[in-house]
């Protein structure tokens, strides 16, 4: 990887994703082509997911609030004894309003919204605020979510 700004391209993971693939090329301003690429922007049947395109790479990188740890936060809450919680002050019978002017994933800001903090998210890396954006428009589409006190 290169000490400047890593390339970045957008691609569909499937045909039926080529023209929302696209649409996320244009609004970010990406090349939905690049053999130079470094990374990714891939969209799928699973969201928006940034994957890093070298042989050994992790697996990528994507915002669901909707499966696995999110879910099981959501369904039974987290303690409002965490460090985070403690942070923006909360107590008992106080659920401060929050403004969290670094989102990146919103791990921390799910967390004060499971625990019934109204927050607001502000993220100024465009890509990072795609998976952020795509995370949250997926999670509101899902019934389980839209029932809970964060729907």
């Amino acid at each position: 990887m290169s000490a400047s700004k890593p390339k970045v391209r957008v691609e569909p993971l499937a045909p039926q994703f080529a023209i929302a693939a696209a649409e996320w090329a244009r609004r970010l301003g990406l090349p939905e082509q690049g053999e130079d690429a470094e990374f990714a922007l891939q969209l799928g049947e699973g969201g928006l997911q940034l994957q890093l395109l070298e042989a050994q790479a992790p697996g990528p990188v994507r915002v669901d609030f909707v499966e696995g740890a999110a879910a099981h936060r959501r369904q039974f809450g987290g303690g409002s004894g965490q460090m985070i919680a403690k942070a923006v002050g909360i107590q008992p019978c106080v659920r401060p309003q929050v403004l969290d002017a670094t989102a990146g994933l919103g791990r921390d800001a799910f967390v004060l919204a499971t625990l019934g903090c109204e927050v607001q998210l502000i993220e100024r890396q465009p890509l990072i605020a795609a998976l952020l954006d795509d995370g949250l428009t997926r999670a509101r589409r899902d019934a389980t979510w839209r029932r809970s006190p964060l729907g």
